[in-house]
């Protein structure tokens, strides 16, 4: 007995307990344990992120030519210089809104800014937004609007075309606002690398044109004949990158600052006119989807016919596949490992030492696990509730008890092997 238990003692080394799992171990448990909850988690936070930069921002617009946007192509700087010059400067983005506005502000007592970059006022709604204006006896300055919008503006406004920017480009008018600016920069269709977008140069003909390019009977600025409608075809020179420019700060607040009120207008889908019923799904839908569809459908059945169309019964067969007992011992370790079942692995190598303590013990495969146990008991002199606390005891909760427990099977199994 005294060689069995050095043979024991010499059997424990350090090399059998578990080793602690490394960090990138710990970290790949987590993320194949946790992956969903933790993939969860993150778009919580990124939209949490997200509503908190939203929020932040305020009332600031990233709209372009927008007097609460900051950025190189916002307004914002223009709306600022005019409230310093005592111009109250309020942004609208409806027609509803800038009529209900301009008769609130009085007669004689307002400026209206029109910016429409996408065209969606249609021009009897130009036409009403000018009978408006000139009733309220406000001035109107539309900023690059569209051919027909213009010429319900005014009769005596029209669009000519667009034009290339230039560097600077003087007055060249008798018009005193413009006479006070003197210069200004003729800007590019290119705002420049910080800015998001590019403004078109527009010309436009109207009573009196200042700012005309050289070779052109059109101007950058035009004016009607009563002076209180005008298209200003460079609307580049309000954005905040180009502001400091030439006299562009000067001709802004000349333009815009006659009226104590100025009302900044950005046409919006608010002003596009509502179907008064929804159109239907066959409205909807294109005339030549039906004829595709019907098409592609015989197609399909025909494809499932060749393609589904059995040539006679299935024949099994089987397949020369053989894996090693090694390879399957072993991937099956590592789902166990993977899978953290220390109960189901501790289970298996019971079993697989009861079976074997019984082949040792002339006892056959099918012998009950309490004989197994009397048996190896009385074969190795240990005590029997040892031997069963070992054999079919509770099962280990860790691995490091299921190893220390595989340790001790092992030993149990050579003390058997060596009586």
């Amino acid at each position: 007995m005294s060689s069995v238990a050095s043979h024991r003692t010499s059997s424990e080394p350090e090399t059998f307990r578990a080793d602690p799992a490394s960090t990138a171990q710990r970290a790949g448990r987590l993320w194949r344990t946790g992956k969903f909850w933790i993939i969860c988690a993150a778009i919580f936070v990124a939209l949490s992120l997200l509503a908190f930069i939203l929020a932040k921002g305020g009332e600031q617009s990233s709209g372009t030519l927008s007097i609460t946007n900051p950025a190189p192509a916002g307004a914002q700087g223009a709306a600022e210089v005019l409230r310093s010059h005592g111009v109250d400067v309020s942004a609208t983005d409806s027609l509803a809104d800038t009529l209900a506005a301009l008769s609130a502000n009085g007669a004689g007592n307002s400026t209206v800014v029109f910016y429409d970059p996408y065209n969606f006022l249609s021009p009897d709604q130009a036409a009403t937004l000018a009978d408006e204006v000139r009733e309220a006896g406000a001035r109107l300055v539309a900023l690059s609007p569209a051919p027909l919008t213009v010429a319900r503006f005014s009769p005596d406004l029209l669009s000519a075309g667009t034009a290339r920017g230039t560097a600077s480009i003087a007055a060249g008018c008798s018009q005193p606002d413009a006479v006070a600016a003197g210069m200004i920069d003729g800007g590019s269709s290119d705002l420049g690398v910080l800015a998001p977008v590019s403004l078109p140069l527009h010309l436009y003909q109207g009573t009196q044109n200042c700012f005309t390019p050289q070779g052109e009977t059109a101007g950058q600025l035009a004016f009607n004949a009563a002076g209180d409608v005008m298209a200003l075809g460079n609307p580049g020179i309000l954005i905040n990158q180009n502001l400091a420019n030439r006299g562009n700060a000067a001709l802004a607040v000349r333009l815009l600052g006659h009226a104590p009120n100025l009302l900044w207008y950005t046409v919006s889908i608010k002003d596009l006119p509502v179907a008064e019923q929804a159109p239907s799904l066959a409205e909807l839908t294109p005339s030549w989807i039906f004829p595709a569809s019907s098409w592609l459908l015989l197609v399909a059945v025909i494809g499932m016919l060749w393609k589904g169309r059995r040539s006679g019964p299935l024949v099994p067969e089987p397949l020369p596949v053989i894996v090693k007992a090694s390879e399957t011992l072993a991937g099956r370790a590592r789902l166990y490992q993977d899978g953290r079942a220390v109960g189901t692995a501790s289970r298996t190598l019971r079993h697989a030492s009861l079976t074997r303590l019984a082949r040792a013990l002339r006892l056959g495969i099918t012998a009950e696990p309490d004989a197994v146990v009397l048996a190896t008991a009385a074969a190795t002199g240990r005590p029997v509730p040892q031997v069963h606390a070992l054999l079919l005891g509770a099962l280990p909760k860790t691995e490091q008890e299921m190893l220390t427990m595989a340790v001790e099977l092992t030993a149990l199994e050579e003390e058997v092997a060596q009586r």
